[in-house]
C-alpha cells in the first residue's frame, strides 16, 4: 500500500522511519509535486529523489528499494511567514509595532536536513517535523529582536514618524540579516515586507492635529469677526471723507497750482542760469584767446629784442677783440666799464661810485686791521720766548754757573739760552 505525506499547509518538512509506512509485501511512498524525499541511512543523506514512488521496504524487492532507512520529505513551495514585533520602544520610550511578511522557500536540501535534525523533536512514533512556526521562532529570537529593537531604541518617534529613508535604512538592515540567517539554515528568502505602526504617536498626533485645525478655524472666525468691523469703520470713514471732499478737492487743486508755479519758476531760473554759464564761458574762452594773441606779439617782440641784442653784443665782441688786440686788457676793461656806465643814468652812475667808494674804504680798513692784528701777535711772540727763555734758566741746576745769559734767535728773534744749539720756536739752528 503506497503512503502520501498528509502535509499541512505550514508543514516544510516531516521525517517517516521506515517502521511507520504501512505495508507487507512492499512499503511505499509516492513523492507529490514540490516534495522532495531525503534518503537517510546512519544519519547521513545518501540520496535525494524527486517526485514519484519509493519502495523503502517490503518482502518484494522490485523497484527503487531502500533498506534500513528513514526518508525525510520536505516541502519545496514556497512558504509565507507573517511576523510581528508588537512591543518596540523608542529612545523617548514610545511604543511601537513593526510586522510584516517573509517568503521563503527550500533551496539547498542538505543543508536544510542538517536544520531539519537541529531544530525538532521526535514523537512517540520517532517522526520528526518542522513547519513555519519553528522558523518564525528561530527568526524572532535571532534576527527579529536582534536587528529591531538596538536600531528603534536608540532613535525618537518623531524622527521615526513619517521618515520614510530611516524606515527603508532599518528594512534593508533587517533583509540582510535574514538573507544571511535563511541561507545558513538552506533556504532562500524570495519576498520581505515590513509595515510600522506607530500606535498612540499617531492618535495623539491626530488629536493635536484637531487640536491646531480647530484652533485655526476659531482665528480664522476672529479675523472674520474684525473684518466685518473693519468694513463697517470704512463705510464711515467713506461717509465722513464724501461730506469733506468739495474742501478737499478744492485744497488740493489749490496745492497743485502753487506747485505748478514753483516748478515754473524754478524752471526759469535754471534757463537763466545756464545763459548765464554759457556767456560766462564764451566770455572766458575770448579772454584766453586775447591773452594767448598777447602773449603771442610779446614773445615775438621779445625774440626780436634779443636779436637786436645779440647782433650788438657780437659787434662789441668782435670791437673788443679788436681793441685788445692793438692796446692791451686794460684798454679793453676800461673801454667795457665805459659801456656799461654810458647804459646807466646819472643817478644810477652817482649810486655806483659811492658804492665802490664803500667798497675801496672797507678794504682799507681791512688791511690795517689785519696789519694790527699781526703786529700786537707777533710782540706777544716775543714777550712768551723771552718768558720761556727766563723760565728755562731758572730751571737750570747750579752746576751750569749764575752767569748764563740769553740771546735772540737770528731766524725768529725769539729770546733763546746761549748754550741752546737749537731755537726753541721756529726749530732754527743758532749761530
Amino acid at each position: 500500500m503506497a503512503q502520501k505525506w498528509l502535509r499541512d499547509v505550514s508543514d516544510i518538512a516531516r521525517n517517516i522511519p521506515k517502521n511507520q509506512v504501512g505495508g507487507i509485501l512492499k512499503k511505499d511512498l509516492i513523492i507529490q509535486p514540490n516534495e522532495k524525499a531525503v534518503i537517510v541511512k546512519n544519519g547521513e543523506v545518501t540520496d535525494v529523489l524527486d517526485s514519484g514512488k519509493i519502495r523503502v521496504g517490503g518482502l518484494l524487492k522490485p523497484g527503487n528499494y531502500f533498506k534500513d532507512v528513514d526518508v525525510v520529505i520536505m516541502d519545496t513551495s514556497p512558504k509565507d511567514l507573517n511576523w510581528n514585533m508588537g512591543e518596540l520602544w523608542t529612545a523617548d520610550k514610545q511604543k511601537l509595532v513593526c510586522s510584516g511578511l517573509i517568503r521563503f522557500k527550500i533551496g539547498d536540501i542538505k543543508r536544510f536536513f542538517s536544520m531539519v535534525y537541529a531544530y525538532s523533536t521526535p514523537d512517540k512514533k520517532g517522526e520528526r517535523a518542522l513547519g513555519v512556526r519553528d522558523i518564525y521562532t528561530r527568526l524572532q529570537s535571532e534576527v527579529l529582536t536582534r536587528v529591531l529593537e538596538p536600531e528603534v531604541s536608540r532613535i525618537p518617534m518623531e524622527d521615526i514618524y513619517g521618515n520614510r529613508d530611516l524606515q527603508i535604512t532599518i528594512e534593508n538592515e533587517l533583509e540582510s540579516q535574514l538573507e544571511q540567517t535563511l541561507d545558513m539554515w538552506g533556504l532562500e528568502l524570495l519576498k520581505h515586507t515590513a509595515e510600522w505602526d506607530l500606535g498612540e504617536y499617531k492618535t495623539v498626533l491626530d488629536a493635536h492635529q484637531k487640536f491646531q485645525t480647530g484652533e485655526e478655524l476659531a482665528e480664522l472666525d476672529t479675523l472674520a469677526e474684525e473684518k466685518k468691523h473693519e468694513d463697517i469703520g470704512r463705510v464711515d470713514v467713506a461717509k465722513v471723507r464724501a461730506d469733506h471732499a468739495p474742501k478737499s478737492v478744492e485744497k488740493d487743486f489749490r496745492r497743485e497750482q502753487e506747485l505748478k508755479d514753483v516748478q515754473a519758476q524754478i524752471e526759469r531760473e535754471q534757463r537763466e542760469d545756464e545763459a548765464d554759464i554759457k556767456a560766462a564761458r564764451e566770455a572766458l574762452k575770448l579772454k584766453e584767446e586775447m591773452h594767448l594773441v598777447k602773449a603771442r606779439g610779446m614773445r615775438a617782440g621779445l625774440e626780436v629784442e634779443q636779436d637786436m641784442k645779440d647782433r650788438e653784443h657780437g659787434r662789441d665782441m668782435e670791437y673788443m677783440k679788436t681793441v685788445t688786440g692793438a692796446g692791451g686788457a686794460d684798454v679793453a676793461k676800461t673801454i667795457s666799464e665805459g659801456r656799461e656806465l654810458s647804459n646807466l643814468s646819472a643817478a644810477q652812475i652817482e649810486a655806483l661810485a659811492k658804492v665802490r667808494e664803500s667798497e675801496a674804504r672797507a678794504k682799507e680798513d681791512k688791511v690795517e686791521f689785519m696789519k694790527e692784528v699781526e703786529e700786537r701777535e707777533r710782540e706777544d711772540a716775543y714777550r712768551r720766548q723771552e718768558l720761556d727763555a727766563k723760565l728755562m734758566d731758572a730751571a737750570k741746576p747750579i752746576s751750569a754757573g749764575a752767569g748764563a745769559k740769553v740771546r735772540k734767535c737770528p731766524h725768529c728773534g725769539a729770546m733763546v739760552s746761549v748754550q741752546a744749539k737749537f731755537c726753541g720756536e721756529c726749530g732754527g739752528m743758532m749761530g
